[in-house]
C-alpha cells in the first residue's frame, strides 16, 4: 500500500480546497476523511471524484429509489434481506435481477446518492483527511461523472442553505 501523500485537518482546510488541489495535480488515489467515528472515502481519478461512500447518516440508493417511486418500501426491505444473505451482491444489482427496478433508475439513484454524499462531506468543518495516491481506483459499476467546479459550487450552496436554516431556527 502506498504511503499518504497529503493529510490535514478539516478545521484548517475545507474539502473543496483539498479537491481543487487534487484536481490541479491530476492526482489518482483515495481521499479518506474521518470525524467523530464517521468515515468517508472519495476515489479520485486524474483529479476528478469518481466514487464516494460514507458511514453515518447519508442518503442511500435504496432510499432514493423509494423516494422517487421506483420501488416500494416493502421491495427495498426484501432486497436488503436478500443482500444480508449474500453481502457480496450490490443492492441495485439485486433489484434489477428481480425485475423490481430498471438499470437506468438504479444508476441515477446511485449517482444522486454519491453526489449527496460528497455535498454532505463538504459540510464537515472538523476531522481529518488523508490522500493515498495509487493506481486507478477499483473498478466500480457506476461512477461519478461530475465537473469539480460545479460540484464545489453546489456543495457550497447547500452549505449556505444549511447555515441559513440553522440560524433561523428558534432557540429551544
Amino acid at each position: 500500500m502506498s504511503a499518504e501523500a497529503l493529510h490535514g485537518d478539516l478545521g484548517r482546510f475545507f474539502l473543496s480546497e483539498v479537491l481543487q488541489l487534487l484536481q490541479l495535480a491530476r492526482a489518482t488515489g483515495r481521499l479518506e476523511l474521518e470525524r467523530d467515528g464517521e468515515r468517508a472515502e472519495v476515489l479520485i481519478e486524474r483529479g476528478r471524484p469518481v466514487f464516494a461512500r460514507a458511514t453515518g447518516s447519508r442518503v442511500r440508493t435504496g432510499d432514493v429509489l423509494v423516494h422517487r417511486g421506483a420501488i416500494s418500501e416493502a421491495t427495498l426491505e426484501a432486497a436488503l434481506e436478500r443482500q444480508r444473505a449474500g453481502p457480496e451482491k450490490r443492492l441495485g444489482a439485486l433489484l434489477v435481477a428481480a425485475g423490481a427496478a430498471q438499470a437506468d433508475q438504479v444508476r441515477a439513484a446511485v449517482h444522486d446518492a454519491m453526489r449527496r454524499t460528497v455535498y454532505g462531506l463538504m459540510l464537515w468543518r472538523e476531522g481529518s483527511f488523508r490522500f493515498v495516491p495509487g493506481g486507478a481506483p477499483e473498478r466500480e459499476d457506476i461512477r461519478l461523472d461530475l465537473d469539480l467546479d460545479r460540484l464545489i459550487l453546489e456543495g457550497l450552496r447547500q452549505a449556505d442553505e444549511a447555515r441559513t436554516r440553522l440560524s433561523s431556527d428558534p432557540p429551544l
